[in-house]
């Protein structure tokens, strides 16, 4: 049977909803450090090892008696309680990784069965990119499953979701659990029947989205004991609320790219929210669109690049009050009013830019993730934004939005009374990882040392003398019979380049938001001779590109970077789609000081500085060499301004968490932090 609705803030340990600040803070940071030393990693390494050791021995048992101790040993799983469970996982995982060598043919490293150890002990795992992580958790979640308790596994998107189910299916079907995937498209009979299973594969869009939406549905009903009392006075055939609710509650949560789902997605809140007609708004959305476009910078406004920001100045503010004055009396004809407005217009034409925050698909803007290159269909910018930007495009601007419920990520997926995570990238964001959700970092070894070459760094001061030497390199290599893998920032940046290579009339393959339905096909195809493959960060996370017939022997997949993103855990990510599981490879970085990252977070006077440094010299020297000062000082620059980055993205994050509970607490008054 599958277990009761599981309600998270009768159920769960109280969780944080103030981070430490001061002398709290360091006392906190110390505690983690320690904590995370208390397991050490060769500790249990040497436990994966025995473990592995034992597979051997079951080998020789025919189906059956495999069948029979599995469920066994399922039985005594349980019927254990939570603080002898970690303890009989560890035996029974020699089980279940046999039965993936006959059911999946796939023999678990030793590696892999230690993630799935960490995963079971709660801990932040991080494993390098192509070492299988795939795996690594199904291994865990299919003896997880085993406690009848509600188990998500939460990946970055749709695709990813219903390619890991369906991969994993025979493996759970062995153990005798259900795995299914959550879709954007399903309607809510059909999540109710797939939430019903024992594994979910889903996004956290869609897990957030599902809850705030069963709390809508459930209302005051929410807590446990008002359900009981509305079900006894409650007429004898009459619908429940519970009958319209999708979810069977929050217990256990597998995150996979966690450095993704709980720190770069929790930027921002998730909102349920539905439309308001409001004709007036829309037409006043469009007015203040041929305002801003008639604004000047410097006369009628100021623009703060690093924070993305815009502000009215005088000038602006007296052509605002005159439109208004002309367009006589109304509800939004207000100089105030307007101006705001018009200053959501001006951001949308300086900050968010076409092919890079977003795309225009079918008439409609489609939000593109910054940080993995996907769409993301069905959600929009707040307090208008999201207008201002329709209006720029000239497209059906949509009706604003009335808010029913809002939530952000960190504390939706501190809900969970066992959370989780594995990622390539971890150890750049372990202090916030420990800060926020408590989690201890285990750092899982490769299964074999890597091959991976990074060589040295090419510096430019144009963003032109970039791509062309971009475009040499690619030449060379793909001459030499070496798959290329380019990485680029955004839509934009890969179609440019896809023009380049055409003009050079190289084949290549194309992978952006715009083509995201040939991912697996292009990504199956990246490691064969002479391929060569323009990819957003789409290529960066979840994908495992396997070389072809003597490409290791030419020297393995080489990866070029085209510039620095705001998190070195997102570089690090591309880096790592090369030299998989000990093979050959190779990885560059290609940057000029007309990149985003250095027009946003590099000094103005130290650009300006090493931009006139640069235009003395020779045109023949204007590509520096990693191996020259000049381009040791360049670089320098480049990862502190990056650094920058990172912070100001930290401050956001902390914000949100900020936010959140001072909206809950002014909202719910009384009713204290776990209210939503």
């Amino acid at each position: 049977m599958p277990a009761p609705l599981i309600d998270v803030r009768r159920t769960e340990v109280p969780v944080r909803e103030k981070l430490p600040s001061g002398l709290d803070a360091l006392v906190h940071r110390a505690h983690g450090s320690w904590h995370s030393r208390s397991s050490r990693s060769d500790e249990l390494l040497a436990q994966a090892l025995a473990l592995h050791a034992k597979i051997a021995a079951l080998e020789t048992l025919t189906d059956g008696e495999l069948r029979e101790r599995v469920l066994k040993e399922r039985a005594h799983l349980r019927r254990l309680p939570e603080a002898r469970w970690a303890e009989s996982f560890a035996e029974a995982l020699p089980l279940v990784a046999e039965l993936a060598r006959r059911h999946l043919h796939l023999r678990p490293y030793p590696v892999q069965i230690m993630g799935a150890l960490g995963l079971a002990r709660a801990r932040l795992v991080e494993m390098a990119t192509g070492e299988g992580k795939t795996l690594t958790i199904g291994l865990a979640a299919a003896l997880m499953a085993w406690r009848g308790r509600p188990l998500h596994v939460v990946t970055s998107n749709d695709y990813l979701a219903q390619r890991d189910a369906a991969t994993l299916s025979p493996l759970y079907a062995a153990c005798g659990v259900r795995a299914a995937a959550v879709s954007a498209e399903l309607d809510p009979a059909a999540r109710r029947e797939v939430y019903a299973a024992d594994v979910v594969y889903t996004t956290s869009k869609e897990l957030v989205a599902d809850f705030l939406r069963d709390r809508i549905v459930l209302g005051t009903l929410a807590d446990p004991g008002r359900r009981t009392v509305a079900r006894l006075i409650r007429p004898r055939g009459a619908a429940s609320p519970m009958d319209h609710v999708v979810q069977r509650g929050l217990h256990t949560a597998i995150v996979d790219e966690a450095d993704n789902q709980l720190i770069d997605e929790a930027v921002t809140p998730l909102i349920i929210s539905r439309p308001q007609e409001d004709p007036a708004l829309v037409a006043v959305c469009r007015a203040a669109d041929r305002l801003a476009a008639g604004l000047l910078p410097g006369d009628h406004y100021e623009v703060d690049t690093r924070h993305r920001e815009v502000k009215l100045v005088d000038g602006g503010r007296a052509l605002i009050e005159q439109w208004c004055a002309e367009a006589g009396p109304g509800r939004f004809h207000h100089p105030a009013w307007v101006g705001v407005l018009v200053v959501q217009a001006l951001q949308a034409r300086h900050f968010f830019l076409r092919d890079k925050q977003y795309v225009v698909v079918d008439g409609k803007v489609i939000i593109v993730d910054e940080s993995t290159g996907r769409l993301m269909p069905g959600r929009s910018w707040r307090l208008g934004l999201h207008q201002a930007v329709e209006a720029k495009e000239g497209v059906d601007i949509t009706q604003p939005n009335e808010s029913l419920a809002r939530l952000s990520f960190q504390r939706f997926f501190r809900l969970f009374r066992h959370l989780s995570g594995i990622t390539g990238t971890a150890s750049e964001a372990a202090s916030e990882f420990w800060r926020v959700y408590e989690k201890p970092l285990l750092v899982v070894p490769p299964n074999r040392p890597s091959r991976r070459e990074a060589w040295p760094a090419r510096y430019y001061a144009t963003a032109d003398d970039k791509w062309h030497a971009v475009v040499d390199e690619i030449v060379r290599l793909h001459e030499e019979g070496r798959p290329v893998l380019i990485g680029t920032r955004s839509v934009a940046a890969s179609e440019h380049l896809g023009n380049l290579l055409s003009k050079r009339f190289l084949s290549f393959a194309l992978l952006n938001a715009h083509r995201h339905r040939e991912e697996a096909a292009i990504v199956h195809l990246a490691g064969e001779r002479h391929a060569i493959t323009v990819a957003t960060n789409m290529a960066g996370r979840g994908t495992d590109i396997r070389l072809g017939p003597g490409v290791a022997h030419a020297g393995g997949l080489h990866v070029i970077l085209t510039e620095l993103h705001d998190s070195a855990r997102i570089d690090r990510q591309l880096c790592g789609r090369s030299g998989r599981q000990g093979d050959p490879g190779s990885t560059r970085l290609f940057a000029s000081l007309e990149d985003d990252l250095a027009e946003r977070f590099m000094p103005a006077v130290v650009r300006r500085t090493l931009l006139r440094w640069l235009a003395v010299r020779p045109e023949a020297e204007r590509s520096l060499s990693a191996e020259g000062v000049q381009a040791a000082v360049i670089g320098w620059w480049l990862r502190r301004a990056q650094g920058s980055a990172q912070a100001q993205s930290f401050r956001q994050r902390r914000l949100v968490i900020e936010q959140d509970q001072e909206l809950a607490e002014a909202l719910i008054p009384g009713q204290g932090p776990d209210q939503f």
